[in-house]
């Protein structure tokens, strides 16, 4: 909030009474004068909110009744949304979402003091913390919005509206900025639309977040995708290959087929340290970041010292998966 529209909300404060009835003639005498000001987004917030405040306590459960009311609506919707996905109904499904989106939006704003986030699992809450350092206190919304607004980006991208799907996608992104599915579904958008420099510079954005064996391949299949486009079919062949040690896929194993039968040329019989060199002399990382391993083993020790028990084993099965490490394996038995 800039510090003029800090000095209107005290202004508006210091005319409070402490009287309800009078109390809101002057706030919605206020949000009346401001509404159309260059900083009424913040304004009306903050009027708003004190409004909220100064409800009595059954009008507050009214509105809160109201609110999980909205949620189930949208939940059904949701479901049905997944439906018509499947059904490949993808112009009923963006009718759907968009209503949706119109529905949930605005449910939760950040002021001064916080923001809202929308994540996934525990976990992401520990590596946002971790990389983005937030000054502001984080708090969790109870809407799946980087959800919705990826699934909206995903129905956008397949009605071929690619600026929209980019837009929706950097929505769902900016409620969960370490969302590893809203990432790589934006790679696939840039994909699409032929736009090869954000489709590498956002894989490689969603690198720091591949902590599984499953999305370490799918990192490597994308970047041997880009040397594919760019001609360089001898790295995008290791690439391949390299992405099939962590998680062998059909897409790997016909793309491997695609460039033994494009360059003439069989698909050699690679040892490991013949691909590690090839990736390192193209500045590809090896393996997963360790620190976010470090940080997923650290939250599953701090969810067992807690004694959840089921979140923790969550975070230790992530690290197992990818490091296959034995005393990992004994903690999650035990859980």
């Amino acid at each position: 909030m800039t510090e003029y529209a800090q000095l209107i909300i005290d202004s508006i404060k210091k005319e409070l009474v402490g009287n309800y009835d009078e109390d809101m003639v002057i706030l919605h005498s206020a949000s009346e004068k401001y509404k159309n000001d260059e900083e009424s987004t913040d304004i009306l917030r903050e009027i708003a909110t004190m409004m909220f405040g100064i409800l009595p306590d059954s009008e507050k459960m009214q509105l809160a009744s109201r609110f999980e009311e909205m949620k189930s609506g949208v939940a059904t919707d949701f479901a049905a949304v997944k439906d018509m996905i499947r059904d490949g109904d993808f112009m009923k499904a963006k009718a759907t979402m968009e209503s949706i989106l119109t529905a949930v939006e605005g449910s939760y704003e950040e002021n001064e003091d916080s923001i809202y986030m929308s994540f996934n699992h525990i976990m992401e809450m520990y590596i946002y913390h971790f990389y983005y350092k937030p000054v502001k206190e984080v708090k969790a919304a109870d809407i799946e919005y980087n959800v919705f607004y990826r699934t909206y980006g995903f129905i956008l991208a397949h009605l071929e509206e690619y600026e929209a799907s980019m837009e929706a996608h950097e929505k769902a992104m900016k409620w969960n900025p370490v969302d590893l599915d809203s990432i790589l579904s934006l790679c696939e958008v840039y994909k699409h639309n032929n736009d090869l420099d954000n489709f590498l510079k956002t894989t490689k954005q969603a690198y720091r977040y591949c902590c599984t064996r499953a999305t370490m391949a799918r990192f490597y299949r994308n970047v041997a995708f880009y040397y594919v486009e760019k001609y360089k079919p001898e790295v995008a062949r290791a690439l391949y290959a390299y992405s099939n040690i962590y998680f062998q896929t059909e897409n790997a194993d016909n793309e491997l087929a695609y460039i033994a039968k494009s360059t003439d040329c069989k698909t050699p019989q690679y040892d490991l340290a013949t691909l590690q060199q090839i990736l390192n002399e193209n500045d590809i990382e090896l393996g997963p970041d360790s620190t976010t391993i470090g940080i997923i083993y650290r939250v599953g020790q701090l969810l067992m010292e807690e004694g959840d028990n089921v979140k923790a084993k969550d975070c230790f099965s992530v690290v197992y998966d990818i490091t296959q490490d034995a005393e990992v394996r004994e903690l999650i038995e035990k859980l």
